[in-house]
């Protein structure tokens, strides 16, 4: 089917920007920089009307489709994602609108004739602005009865969960993510058919600084003035004394170290935290991408304390060595977690699966290796794409970073080829024999500075 049409005026001002940089000489200093990411839906079967943009390189790009089936009996009519990035001097610009027309969701249960949402970011150096900047919901119609939703709105939906609509998220460093339209699954029994839960027009903006144009010097005068007669010639000035060595150089041990960047903890991996001569493996089977963002600024918990695995929903995810399952089920940060605890002592955090393997337990002995889940976006992560939160606590204590042990891992470990049949996901959902949560709340202790998402609970 024909992708549709985006009209010319969408409320953007990506464009008037790009024009009006080309017409103005670069001024001196950094320029700002900027991405924008658009998906037209994010379903358990994966991504839907993808389309990017960054400040380097296309400016403005757009999509749209139609016929998108949501899980649980549904049908997006039509789809359009529209998103734009750009540099303005030192100003980094991200904007981003998505519309949905035409939703009949949930059986028919749930129906709309439109929804839109707009979102921007600008990041300068003295400032950064984030927020939605259009937010209208048309038509919404739940279970014969008609209702009235804005930014923020939540709807209950007896026997599945609830709409939210219009929803974002800030991480204080220009990033910003929204949600025209998410669909919570929080009934057990509902689970079982829709499967995860399931977002229509979703937004990842981020923009950052750069540095301004240094002020021009004041030019210095080429002649002294005229001396009046009989006035006194103005005193020379005199040199400042040469600085002595005390103050040259710098203090001893009692000087305090520079802070960490943006105030946040970022802590190395210690070179022996984990017991040499045991086998570890890479906790996620398959192509994958990972960062070093550990001590990235988050809004949930103020910082990032693991790595972001990301691979397509569904892909296994392995027991990094031999121990015991704990704390199998759901916290509201997290979404579907576990903990794995080696034979060491040392405790491994897994966060935001889709689901669990048969066998995954608390309180299961594993090994390395072995299949315990499939990587999801529950918890906090539904409105970024499906990852794996991967945690490090060597000996049970503070999160250290991850990045260290996940390079070696994946260049290191050997992965059986029995598992190519055993456990890969051929299709959208979960493996055969994989067991959705029960949908019951597990409440994790109040986390400690360092802990992460969440602490296991004794």
């Amino acid at each position: 089917m024909a992708s549709l049409r985006i009209p010319a005026v969408v409320g953007l001002a990506v464009a008037a920007i790009a024009l009006a940089s080309a017409g103005a000489a670069a001024p001196a200093g950094t320029a700002g920089n900027a991405s924008a990411t658009g998906y037209a839906g994010l379903l358990p079967g994966g991504t839907q009307g993808a389309v990017s943009a960054t400040s380097t390189g296309p400016r403005e790009r757009s999509t749209g489709v139609s016929g998108l089936r949501p899980a649980g009996g549904g049908t997006v009519g039509g789809a359009e994602v529209l998103v734009g990035a750009a540099a303005d001097g030192p100003r980094g610009i991200a904007e981003g609108t998505v519309r949905a027309t035409g939703l009949v969701l949930l059986d028919g249960r749930v129906s709309l004739s439109g929804i839109r949402m707009s979102a921007r970011v600008t990041a300068g150096p003295s400032a950064v602005e984030a927020g939605l900047t259009e937010g209208v919901v048309e038509g919404l119609v739940v279970d014969g009865r008609a209702v009235v939703a804005g930014p923020g709105s939540r709807v209950e939906v007896a026997g599945v969960g609830a709409l939210v609509f219009l929803e974002h998220v800030e991480d204080g460093a220009g990033g910003l993510r929204a949600n025209a339209l998410r669909v919570e699954v929080t009934d057990p029994q509902a689970s079982t058919v829709i499967g995860q839960p399931f977002v229509i027009g979703h937004l990842d903006l981020s923009a950052a600084a750069g540095a301004p144009a240094p002020p021009e010097p004041a030019a210095a005068p080429t002649t002294s003035p005229p001396r009046a007669p009989g006035a006194e010639a103005p005193p020379r000035p005199r040199r400042a004394p040469a600085p002595t060595r005390a103050a040259t150089e710098p203090a001893g041990p009692a000087t305090a170290p520079p802070p960490a960047p943006l105030g946040l903890p970022r802590r190395g991996a210690p070179e022996v935290a984990l017991p040499q001569g045991q086998s570890y493996v890479f906790p996620v089977f398959g192509d994958v991408s990972f960062s070093d963002d550990y001590g990235a600024p988050r809004a949930s918990t103020g910082w990032h304390h693991g790595n972001d695995i990301f691979a397509p929903t569904g892909t296994p995810l392995l027991a990094v060595a031999d121990g015991t399952l704990s704390r199998v089920g759901i916290n509201r940060l997290g979404g579907n977690r576990l903990w794995l605890t080696d034979e060491a002592g040392n405790q491994f955090y897994y966060a935001h699966l889709s689901a669990y393997a048969p066998a995954t337990v608390s309180g299961a002995r594993v090994r390395a290796g072995q299949v315990i889940g499939f990587v999801g976006n529950t918890g906090d992560a539904i409105t970024t794409p499906p990852h794996l939160h991967f945690e490090v606590h060597p000996g049970g204590g503070d999160s250290v970073n991850p990045y260290a042990y996940l390079l070696a891992w994946q260049r290191g470990s050997e992965i059986p080829l029995a598992f190519r049949q055993a456990a890969v996901s051929p299709s959208p959902t979960p493996a055969v024999g994989a067991v959705l949560v029960d949908g019951t709340p597990e409440i994790d202790a109040p986390p400690a500075p360092d802990d992460g998402l969440a602490v296991p609970v004794t």
